[in-house]
């Protein structure tokens, strides 16, 4: 994908922009039209009323006056408000339409990317992309409309003036554009790159702050926002000069082409009935001017919005994700099976230029079973549990959950498979509002029962907030213990028939490792609980215990 192609591509994908564009384009046209027609008939009526001497006889030019004067105001009006309304209404789409891409886009792809790339593309690179419509799309279509109006009032008036108008106007949009597009792309896109790598690097290095400061380096952070900052500033500056060129350009187009008129205009022979009109020529040539400065600063916006298409583009699609995501619609959810199995057959996995983790590797667990998986560090313990739940795209074998495949599973009434991962993320909020993620209709009775099976109920007994104590940024309040036991706490709220639990007393005291896992297992009677753990000789409560060899499912005897 070019650069060239980016933004127009990046709005084709989420549609619907063209009716915005024309909109604002015909408001924008009949704005400057206006503007001619105000100054034509002003002059108009100040030379008759010098000549006549009276205004008595020029009632109805007073009030085209009038007319054109109230139509450039509303027509003023109406362009900036419905052309931002419509550029708002395209960002809103624009940023559903990149959230959706990022839930389908798998776990592989986005750990490939930096968290303040995908930041810097939710937010700043999104606004960016408001400058493509007013400012990019809109300016060639205002120009030409302006261009034909002022074009056929003057051939009316002076053919001559007509000529030279329409030749400088064409020089203008037509001449310079690509002058300064080769010019404004390079350093346009210098300068998006740069505000991203920024704001990438602040957002890691503030996430690191704490290592930083053990190690004496939070000097690091300033020092490498300064050497951005002074990148940033030399490509501003040359950016700026060249809008100044840009600038001095429209003012000299300007003053060549009235001076070149007024000079064909004294060689012209004056009548009775051009006399009046003929004072108008050069303000006419003046207001259509106007169109050609948004015109000529297309260019520069046009480079900065490719530059942040691209880099949407490059965060949403990439070869491995999957078909855009389509929310359903509730009446079409399924209802989830009632006793859902797990069956894996013939699973082959591997990540990208990696060995493979699982090599035609299968397995059946029947619903209600407690199963334990052991399985070395690195050797597909995590893997297992993002394919299971549809976090990870698998080419070859088959998974099957209750008959569903696990990207099926999000179009069920319910939530048929909960998780505790080792990488869970906590919300900066309370932790009731964390526990409603697993089921946003639980009661406070049900949100307590689940802390009390996972331990966390003396962490709110000896919290005068109860549940609404804060957690912080992805649970910095708490402890890596009252952290874990929060995140499963979550997972058993939501009640769901199969339970995936990774490493779950990881980070638990190891005196209550034991008494945390039993009360877990003895509230899923009847359901299924899959617990994946480096060690589980400590887990005695299961009815089928696995191992990972070569990547496939081995029994373990006992």
């Amino acid at each position: 994908m070019t650069t060239k192609s980016s933004g127009r591509n990046l709005f084709q994908e989420i549609g619907k922009t063209h009716r915005w564009v024309v909109l604002s384009s015909l408001l924008g046209i009949l704005t400057i039209g206006s503007s001619i027609g105000l100054l034509a008939m002003a002059v108009y009526l100040l030379t008759k009323s010098a000549l006549v001497g009276t205004a008595a006889s020029l009632s109805l030019t007073i009030l085209g006056v009038r007319f054109f004067a109230l139509t450039r105001v509303v027509g003023r009006y109406c362009e900036r408000y419905l052309g931002h309304l419509g550029t708002f209404r395209v960002l809103t789409r624009l940023r559903v339409w990149l959230f959706e891409q990022l839930i389908d886009t798998d776990t592989i792809v986005l750990a490939e990317q930096r968290r303040g790339d995908v930041v810097t593309g939710l937010v700043d690179d999104v606004d960016t992309m408001q400058d493509r419509l007013l400012r990019v799309s809109s300016p060639p279509i205002v120009a030409l409309g302006t261009l034909l109006i002022a074009a056929t009032i003057l051939l009316t008036i002076n053919l001559q003036s007509a000529f030279i108008l329409t030749a400088f106007f064409l020089v203008g949009s037509v001449a310079l554009p690509p002058l300064l597009w080769s010019r404004t792309r390079r350093l346009a896109g210098q300068l998006i790159h740069l505000r991203a790598k920024r704001l990438a690097e602040a957002n890691e290095l503030m996430e690191g702050m704490e290592t930083l400061a053990i190690w004496g380096r939070t000097d690091q952070l300033a020092t490498s926002l300064a050497q951005f900052d002074a990148q940033e500033s030399v490509v501003t500056r040359q950016l700026t000069r060249t809008r100044a060129l840009l600038d001095v350009a429209v003012v000299s187009l300007t003053g060549i082409c009235i001076l070149a008129i007024v000079m064909a205009l004294r060689t012209t022979q004056v009548s009775v009935t051009n006399v009046y009109w003929l004072a108008t020529v050069p303000l006419i040539a003046l207001a259509s001017f106007e169109a050609l400065g948004p015109l000529l600063a297309a260019p520069d916006f046009r480079a900065q919005t490719d530059a942040a298409a691209q880099r949407i583009l490059s965060i949403a699609k990439s070869p491995t994700a999957p078909a855009p995501h389509t929310s359903p619609d509730r009446s079409s959810l399924q209802k989830p099976p009632p006793s859902p199995s797990i069956e894996l057959t013939n699973l082959s996995f591997a990540y990208r230029d990696s060995a493979p983790i699982f090599v035609d590797a299968s397995l059946v667990i029947p619903f209600g079973s407690t199963v334990a998986i052991a399985a070395p560090s690195g050797t597909g313990k995590t893997t297992l549990l993002e394919l299971l739940v549809g976090l990870l795209p698998f080419e070859r074998g088959t998974i099957s959950v209750g008959g569903f495949r696990p990207n099926e599973v999000q179009n069920l009434e319910r939530a048929c498979i909960a998780a505790v991962m080792q990488d869970d993320h906590l919300f900066d909020t309370t932790i009731r509002d964390n526990l409603l993620v697993g089921d946003g209709d639980a009661t406070d009775e049900q949100l307590l029962e689940a802390c009390t099976i996972a331990g966390l109920q003396q962490f709110l007994d000896d919290r005068s907030e109860g549940l609404d104590a804060p957690v912080g940024p992805n649970g910095d309040l708490l402890s890596g213990g009252e952290r874990q036991r929060l995140i499963i706490a979550r997972a058993l709220v939501a009640d769901a028939p199969i339970l995936l639990l990774d490493e779950p007393t990881e980070h638990l005291e190891p005196t209550r490792r034991t008494e945390v896992v039993d009360a877990i297992l003895a509230s899923r009677k009847g359901r299924t609980t899959i617990i994946l753990a480096h060690e589980t000789a400590a887990i005695d409560q299961v009815d089928a215990m696995y191992d990972v060899v070569e990547g496939r499912f081995l029994v373990r005897q006992s």
